[in-house]
């Protein structure tokens, strides 16, 4: 992860180096989002998975970037850029019935919930690309995701917990970018975002895991200057 972080860091320097072959572009994206999550519950965290269980949530949500766009010739372009989620985002919340029964005298029943909110979600891209002609690029994306997650877990057998941590994780996709009016451009791109796992334990040592990823199909606004 630290490699591919420096070696994006490498390229957006070089891109947006002063030169007068850059160009640099801000934009707005929206996003149509399934985030896919699996996850299980160690009860007495020893390593076990006594439950799993795996959720599909479908999101939209928007997003603000800006990037810097420098020609290699024979139509080969690269573009690297920075974009931001400038809001907290509810990535998934889920609900579930138990009955728990930790010891032989006690059997509590009730609904287990879990929520995960994602804040100064920041994604570092380059996107290689090829001058397809009449104004078109075709491109690929290779981009380092890092966000604050609130992690809320909910649980007849514990107290509730929320624990804040820093998630990480990286961006793959293809897509292309179109001009039109006066610097104008669009850009439709459907990526996919792996994050690292997730791990929360409760009060009575049960041990809950999540395993997060995001599938987009992102529509891009922006204009060159």
């Amino acid at each position: 992860m630290k490699k591919l972080l420096l070696s994006i860091a490498m390229i957006l320097s070089f891109v947006v180096s002063a030169s007068a072959d850059v160009t640099r572009s801000i934009g707005v994206t929206g996003f149509f989002s399934t985030i896919d999550s699996s996850g299980h519950e160690d009860v007495d965290n020893n390593g076990t998975k006594d439950t799993t269980k795996s959720f599909s949530n479908d999101i939209v949500y928007g997003s603000v970037f800006a990037e810097a766009s420098r020609s290699l010739g024979n139509g080969a372009v690269i573009t690297a850029g920075i974009d931001l989620i400038p809001m907290t985002a509810e990535f998934d919340s889920r609900s579930t019935s138990q009955s728990s029964m930790k010891d032989s005298s006690t059997a509590t029943e009730g609904t287990n919930r879990g929520t995960v909110e994602v804040d100064q979600h920041v994604t570092l891209y380059i996107q290689p690309g090829f001058d397809a002609g009449n104004g078109i690029t075709v491109f690929g994306t290779l981009g380092y995701v890092t966000a604050d997650v609130d992690s809320k877990i909910e649980s007849v057998s514990s107290t509730n917990k929320t624990v804040s941590e820093s998630l990480d994780g990286t961006k793959m996709g293809i897509g292309v970018k179109g001009e039109f009016g006066d610097d104008m451009f669009f850009k439709l791109e459907y990526a996919e975002t792996d994050y690292d796992t997730i791990s929360v334990t409760t009060t009575n040592n049960t041990k809950v895991t999540a395993d997060i990823d995001n599938k987009s199909l992102g529509l891009s606004i922006g204009k060159s200057f």
